[in-house]
Formats: C-alpha cells, structure tokens, sequence
C-alpha cells in the first residue's frame, strides 16, 4: 500500500468518525435517549462524572481485551489497530457534545428533529468508516469476533451486543442511582433506523469508494464489512 493510499484510508475514516460522533452527540443531547453503542457511557457518566468520551475509550479498550480472549491465536493486528482511533473517536464525541449542548432546551418536536438528523448523521459517517477501507472501531470488532468464533451471523451478534449494552446500561443506572438514565424513545428509534438510514445514504457515500481503493481493486467495495457496520 503507497503512502498516500494509506493517508487517504485514514483521513476518510478520521472523517466518518467525525461524522458520527456528531450523530452520537445530537442524538444524546435530545434527551430522548442515547444510541445502544453509547448507552453504557451514558450510565457510567452520570454515574461517576468522567466524560461519554472517555468513558466511550475506556469501554472500547475492554472490548478489544475481551477480542484477544475470543480470538486467542486469532487475535491480530487488525485486532490491534482498533485501539489509536479510539482515543481519536472519544474526543470527537466530547467535543460535539459540548458543541451541541443546547439541543436538548428545544421544544420536544424539534428535538424529535434533531434526534432523525443525528441518525442520518451517523449513518453517514458509519457508510464513510466502511468505505475508507481502513480499520473498524471496538463496537463492531467486539461482533466480528464473536461471530468469528461463533459461527453465527453478524447481525445476530450485533443485536445481541447491543441488547447486553442497553441491558448493563440500565442495571448500571437503576443500581447506581435509582433511576433509568439515557434510556428512552430516541433509544429504540436509532436502533431501528440507523441501519435503514445507511443503507438509503450507502449509494451516495460509496461513490467515493475509488478514492480509498488500490489500483487493482478500484470501484470494488469492501462488501462484508459495509454489509457489518450498516446493520449498526
């Protein structure tokens, strides 16, 4: 791989993360309820103040010792690769949250709107991450491990991954403060079209898809992995 394929791979994921940890923050600062990806972060926050951000690293970087745990002798580079772009996506979330911030004082209708636009964001910047070509965050490589290892679909394990975050962020809030925190309508609404919403941008997006391509391998997408992370 030439050096400034390389570049071009990792600019284009840097602005897919970009693009979705904007989506993860309007989406959180409706107050309509955080993404099942970012509900864990949500609880750990309000239960001991750090930041979603740097509670959002702290679980990637579990999820990648509990890859090395599946995979065994499997576990990989690529496995390995996942960690350097946390630190980068955590960032960007605390920085869009704080940016946003106010979203969650408009009127509840408008924050229903502004709880849509962050899902298309997101999906936007999920279809850029895939068609960059160059890694995948923990959230999704935690899946490909499990279904790897299982043999079992990738949406299945994504559903089921998801399920045990939503599931541990409410035990996580109820447990630690009485209450159920981060957890609502714009939780169950996320999850059910930020995979419709990538896969109606995921034509747009993938036009640019010969940009982050080797010469050999120009206009072929990276199929299994954009058919994973749509399904986010």
């Amino acid at each position: 791989m030439s050096a400034a394929l390389w570049f071009r791979r990792c600019l284009g994921f840097c602005i897919g993360m970009c693009f979705s940890s904007l989506g993860l923050a309007l989406i959180t600062n409706t107050n309509l309820g955080t993404t099942p990806i970012t509900s864990l972060p949500v609880a750990l926050n309000a239960l001991v103040p750090l930041s979603i951000g740097g509670y959002t690293v702290i679980v990637s970087v579990l999820f990648i010792g509990v890859e090395k745990l599946i995979l065994g002798k499997h576990f990989s580079l690529a496995n390995i690769l996942q960690m350097p772009p946390v630190f980068l996506f955590g960032l960007f979330i605390d920085c869009w949250m704080d940016v946003t911030a106010q979203v969650g004082l408009l009127p509840y209708w408008e924050r229903l709107c502004v709880l849509l636009s962050g899902i298309a964001v997101l999906a936007a910047g999920i279809n850029l991450q895939v068609v960059s070509n160059a890694v995948v965050l923990p959230g999704e490589g935690i899946v490909l491990a499990l279904a790897f290892r299982t043999r079992h679909s990738f949406g299945s394990i994504k559903t089921l991954v998801d399920s045990s975050l939503v599931a541990s962020a409410a035990l996580v809030s109820w447990f630690g403060l009485g209450t159920i925190v981060g957890l609502r309508e714009g939780t169950l609404v996320s999850a059910l079209l930020t995979g419709i919403f990538a896969r109606m941008l995921g034509s747009s997006v993938s036009r640019l898809a010969p940009l982050f391509a080797a010469p050999a391998t120009t206009g072929k997408a990276n199929a299994p992995l954009k058919e994973a992370e749509v399904r986010r």
